[in-house]
């Protein structure tokens, strides 16, 4: 029986270091409100028809799919390569082992396909590692596809469409995702103009986007620069995500409800959204 709606659970919603950060006595760090404590970035969406769709396999992936009980993926996507949006791509490997045994696609865009190989040549290049001569030893390598998505153009795969942006963050790019009346906007340092155009167009059920800290920052979007964003995209709701120690949880959610007059909060590990 097919879901009325499609289901995101937020899997980790903290920057790269996580919250507690090591070492470190602040009071976010110490606090013992729950939803302060970030495992690293990543989402899973289980679509109406069933269809379980994960974005980024952060590296507290295995973690984070025994928190949710998660044991089935059907599809993934890769945001960017940086170390705590793709390094638990090894995770995914108890998935294919079945039975039945089943392989595992994953999408992202050009530069990000060509960095994944590099970094994980056993798995992307096994046919260049291993042969008849030379066989795989050990606890085998993970069943995964890799797929490289053309950035103007949608993709439909299980019966689900998606939509993808190109987002400026430092010197790399990141994939900006667009499912139904969804849209999974993350580690970036600016939306142009025509892709705001675009976004606001949909009439965006949720928007979820990046929101690092309550300061400038670099790669990143600020509070304020996401709290901009989100006026200017107009979604029926949205929840920020990627946050450090800087942005305690009721700080952050209060501050949301005092600018905006729809539903806007930071989300938290575990959390479930629908649209």
């Amino acid at each position: 029986m097919a879901n009325l709606k499609n289901e995101i659970t937020i899997l980790g919603s903290g920057t790269s270091t996580g919250i507690p950060m090591l070492g470190c006595q602040c009071s976010v760090c110490q606090s013992q409100e729950v939803k302060n404590r970030r495992l690293r970035t990543s989402i899973l969406i289980k679509t109406k028809k069933d269809m379980h769709i994960l974005i980024d396999t952060s590296v507290d992936l295995r973690t984070q799919f025994l928190n949710n009980n998660i044991t089935r993926v059907d599809m993934a996507f890769i945001t960017h390569d940086h170390a705590d949006h793709c390094h638990g791509i090894d995770d995914l490997r108890p998935l294919c082992f079945g039975p039945p045994a089943t392989s595992i696609p994953i999408f992202t865009h050009q530069q990000c396909a060509k960095s994944l190989a590099l970094k994980f040549p056993y798995i992307f290049k096994a046919h260049e590692l291993f042969n008849k001569e030379r066989p795989p030893l050990g606890g085998g390598i993970p069943k995964l596809t890799l797929h490289t998505v053309d950035i103007s153009s949608k993709i439909k795969y299980l019966g689900e469409e998606f939509e993808f942006l190109l987002l400026e963050h430092g010197y790399t790019k990141t994939l900006g995702i667009i499912h139904e009346n969804f849209a999974y906007i993350i580690d970036c340092h600016e939306i142009s103009d025509a892709q705001i155009d675009r976004l606001r167009e949909k009439e965006l059920d949720l928007l979820i986007i990046d929101c690092v800290t309550d300061q400038e920052h670099k790669t990143h979007l600020s509070r304020d620069k996401a709290f901009g964003y989100i006026e200017r995209i107009s979604p029926k709701k949205a929840g920020l995500i990627h946050m450090n120690h800087n942005l305690e949880h009721e700080k952050l959610l209060q501050d949301a409800q005092d600018h905006f007059s729809f539903p806007v909060f930071p989300v938290f590990d575990t959390q479930h959204i629908t649209y």
